[in-house]
Parts: structure tokens; sequence; C-alpha cells
């Protein structure tokens, strides 16, 4: 994974076929975004396998994480895997995966994060901070809890869930190490740009690359 301070994870929607996602990923800029998380909870290993095979491709610099399938993960040496509450522990699938593999580990909670990290975690991925679409119905946990999460983890704390560009400032504020996106950028009408003003908003600074330099990679 590349090792800026303030990561750019970006998630696959679960409601695209990997047709439509391959094509937005060749329209953007990839050399900005840390990391992509495969999560398609529908889809059997092997369809998984297929889209670790079409998209690694396109990401070259970015670590190309499977969720919850850590069988799938280990076929393909992926760069990781992210582990919900219904998959193996961090411990245990750390005991399955090589030492340069990556394991997020999804938390709601403070504590969770502290144990994760205890068991093996790379890092946690927080949320949902705001009232998010893809959670209809619950509540926002809110940067409060994400502070109070940051403070007992000692890894990183990933936020997602309703983060925007404009949202990004207040959130590393509160001590994330960065954010974690679907449908903002995958189901935005300017998906490239919407990357790079994420990029800027983590970043601090313009996304603006030198003359000559394409920024579609």
């Amino acid at each position: 994974m590349n090792r800026r301070i303030k990561q750019l994870h970006l998630i696959t929607t679960g409601c695209q076929e990997l047709d439509e996602v391959a094509a937005i990923i060749r329209d953007l800029p990839v050399r900005l975004i840390d990391a992509l998380h495969i999560r398609e909870k529908h889809r059997t290993a092997r369809e998984l396998i297929h889209w670790y095979q079409t998209l690694k491709p396109l990401l070259p610099r970015a670590s190309v994480l499977l969720n919850d399938r850590v069988d799938a993960a280990l076929a393909v040496q992926a760069g990781g895997v992210q582990l919900g509450f219904g998959s193996l522990s961090p411990a245990e699938a750390r005991s399955l995966l090589p030492a340069a593999m990556l394991i997020g580990r999804s938390v709601h909670a403070p504590e969770e994060a502290a144990e994760a990290a205890a068991q093996g975690a790379d890092f946690v991925l927080f949320g949902h901070v705001y009232e998010s679409g893809s959670k209809p119905g619950l509540p926002a946990r809110g940067l409060q809890a994400l502070s109070q999460t940051v403070k007992s983890s000692p890894v990183p704390v990933i936020a997602i869930g309703g983060v925007t560009p404009e949202r990004t400032e207040e959130v590393l504020a509160a001590g994330a190490g960065g954010i974690a996106v679907l449908s903002s950028i995958l189901l935005h009408r300017e998906p490239g740009l919407q990357v790079e003003r994420f990029r800027q908003a983590l970043d601090g600074m313009s996304p603006t690359l030198p003359q000559g330099e394409n920024s579609y990679e």
C-alpha cells in the first residue's frame, strides 16, 4: 500500500457489474488511490478472483483487498483482506496469511478497534460516521465516536459512511488515518474529479498535476 499520511480507500458498491467498475477505474487518477476493497458479498470465490485479476492491473500502485474471503485472497496473493463480524478473526486470518498481506477489520466501537489491533489487524474501518444511503434507517455514529475509537486504537482508523470531500477535514480533525468511500466515487457523475477532490482534502493541497502529466492512469 502507498504510505501516504492520509489514506484514500475505494470500496466497490455491490450493485455494479465488473465491466462497469473496470471502465470507471480506467478513467480515474488511480495514483491518488491507496487501496481498493472488492466488497461483493453476493459473489462466489471464483467470481471474486476474476474481479481481482481484472482490477488489480488497473491499480498497479494501490493495494487491492478482498472482503471476507481469505481463501480467495490467498489464491491470488491479494494485497490483503477486509474482515467483518461474520469473517474470521484477525488472529485467525493472520495465522493463515503471509506477513506481507494486510488485514483490515470493520469496527463500530472503540473496544472493537483495540481488540482488532491486539489480534493483528493492520488497520480498522470505523463507521458509519455520517448518515449513509448504504445504511438506511441506522443512526450515524458521529465524529465523537470516531475520535474515541482513534484514541483506543494503536493502528490507523479509516472512517467510512457518508464522507464527502467537504466533510473530510473534520474527519481528519477527529484523528482518522484516512477515509473509505463507495458510491460517492463509483456512482458519482464525475468520478475522476471526485477522486481528486478527496485527495486534495486529505492532503490539504492542490491535486493539480505537473504540466503534461496524464492524471488518468
